[in-house]
C-alpha cells in the first residue's frame, strides 16, 4: 500500500481488552488499534466512519422506539 492517502480515525473501546479491530476494504484487511487515533488509508477510513455513523443512527433509533411499560 504504497503512495496512499492517509487520513487519522478513532475508534473507541467497547472494553477493556479491545485493542484492535479488523477493518477490509475489497479484500485487503488491516488491523486498526482502539482506544488511540491513527492513521489509515483513506478508502479504510471512509468504511470506518460510515460504520460509526451506522452505529449512532442505530443508537438514535432505539433510543426513540424503546418501550416505556
Amino acid at each position: 500500500m504504497k503512495n496512499l492517502e492517509m487520513k487519522t480515525v478513532f475508534i473507541p473501546k467497547n472494553s477493556r481488552n479491545d485493542n484492535e479491530r479488523y477493518v477490509a476494504v475489497n479484500g485487503r484487511r488491516i488491523l486498526v488499534r482502539t482506544g488511540e487515533p491513527v492513521s489509515v488509508p483513506l478508502a479504510f477510513a471512509e468504511v470506518i466512519e460510515r460504520s460509526q455513523k451506522m452505529d449512532r443512527q442505530n443508537d438514535d433509533y432505539i433510543a426513540r422506539n424503546r418501550r416505556e411499560d
